[in-house]
């Protein structure tokens, strides 16, 4: 509902504003059930929402392709002089991920092995120790207050996989730099002076993954950069320096970003629901459920777009060949046709695992298993090590970061007391 309690009408909807992308999920109600194919009077974008309707565009590659490029407005390829940038001093990226079957197949088959379920097993207990090691950090010497994104949500998961790309520890602040300016874009709401700052940032991660790809090609280890430069598409042929730095930096990104917001939404709706958190501390079994919970309730990326390859309609909606068709995840993750009281944090709702925050059909995030089990072992060991924990600001102050594309608290300052 909007101010006072008034229902937001369809005019009013607009997913670009700063306000609405605080508290999105009015406009999300609104536009599942007056507009599930809503086209953006800002932009002309489709913006579908419904799990339903989410459930099958995704499994239809073939009508709704990943090979999005420069419809979207990327400023790599529409502002000049970062396209220079990137052509003159660094590499154009060829989006190797952003492709669709069975191109797709050969780029993905490179790392699903870094991701395989035997190699996530092999890393559970390296997690744990990291775990209860931030957790001694910053309850050390009796503190009862933490910034916690800084202290704990985004450590965790970017030295986990900055190991898991063979990447040396010392280097994880700068990376971290690079990771949040390689996002930014996605945001909507650069000006042309920080898109080139941004692009010579991202032209900086580059030169020092190429660098550190020439050392794996020497020194290979059990890593994903390994893999990709020792790895060959299905006709033989190994990948070109574009192509290696395309799925580098995703892997970077994607193994980081998302996983540190779902870990601090997740500590939020604990805070928010103690009947809940009862529950997970009376039998911690049910932690694997409520991981699916916080990714359906507040699904790390809100949306992500694809291209139509011909015309094709939903919902007698015309969608014309070439068209931005945005899939909100956020929204058809709280679908009361698919989740009854789909608002409800509960950890013990039998069809949680179905969420669209990872995606479905051939483009599903290949690090879901990874960040489930980070998700998995983080809540676990904070319910066990915090007696008691809530926030130390008003809730009224906590903010997201702006942005379309991302949802991300930019802090968390919780109070606590340990258990002895």
């Amino acid at each position: 509902m909007g101010p006072l309690g008034v229902r937001l009408a369809l005019a009013d909807v607009d997913l670009l504003d700063t306000a609405t992308q605080q508290a999105p999920y009015d406009a999300y109600q609104v536009l599942r059930d007056e507009a599930p194919v809503w086209q953006m009077p800002q932009t002309g974008w489709f913006v579908v929402t419904r799990y339903a309707d989410l459930s099958e565009v995704v499994r239809r590659p073939e009508v709704y392709s990943m090979r999005v490029g420069a419809r979207l407005g990327n400023p790599y390829q529409t502002d000049p002089e970062v396209h220079r940038i990137f052509k003159e001093e660094g590499w154009i990226n060829p989006g190797s991920l952003s492709t669709d079957p069975p191109v797709h197949n050969g780029y993905r088959g490179l790392i699903d092995g870094s991701f395989s379920a035997k190699r996530v097993r092999a890393l559970e207990a390296g997690i744990e120790k990291l775990v209860h090691a931030l957790i001694d950090d910053f309850t050390a010497g009796g503190a009862t207050r933490s910034e916690l994104v800084r202290d704990f949500c985004y450590p965790l998961p970017m030295q986990v996989i900055t190991e898991r790309l063979g990447l040396p520890l010392e280097d994880m602040a700068r990376l971290k730099a690079w990771s949040e300016a390689w996002v930014e874009p996605f945001a909507m709401n650069l000006g042309e002076e920080r898109r080139r700052e941004v692009a010579r940032s991202n032209v900086a991660l580059q030169h020092y993954l190429v660098e550190k790809l020439e050392q794996k090609r020497r020194q290979p280890g059990e890593d994903i950069l390994s893999d990709l430069v020792q790895g060959r598409l299905p006709d033989g042929r190994e990948l070109e320096t574009p192509e290696l730095l395309s799925i580098a930096e995703q892997a970077l990104v994607g193994g980081n970003e998302t996983t540190t917001n779902a870990i601090a939404s997740g500590v939020k709706l604990l805070i928010d629901n103690p009947e809940q958190l009862a529950l997970l501390r009376a039998d911690p079994s049910l932690v694997a459920g409520f991981v699916e919970e916080v990714l359906r309730l507040e699904s790390p990326t809100q949306g992500l777009f694809r291209v139509t390859t011909r015309d094709t309609a939903l919902h007698d909606v015309a969608i014309p060949r070439g068209s931005l068709v945005h899939l909100r995840f956020g929204a058809a993750n709280r679908d009361p046709r698919q989740f009854p009281d789909p608002d409800r944090l509960d950890v013990r709702r039998s069809n949680a695992r179905t969420q669209l925050a990872f995606s479905q059909g051939p483009h599903v995030c290949l690090g879901a298993p990874l960040a489930r089990q980070e998700m998995s072992i983080a809540f676990r060991a904070l319910i066990e090590r915090l007696a008691e924990f809530g926030l130390a600001v008003p809730a009224e102050t906590l903010r997201y970061a702006p942005g379309f594309t991302l949802r991300a608290l930019e802090a968390l300052p919780i109070e606590f007391r340990t258990n002895r």
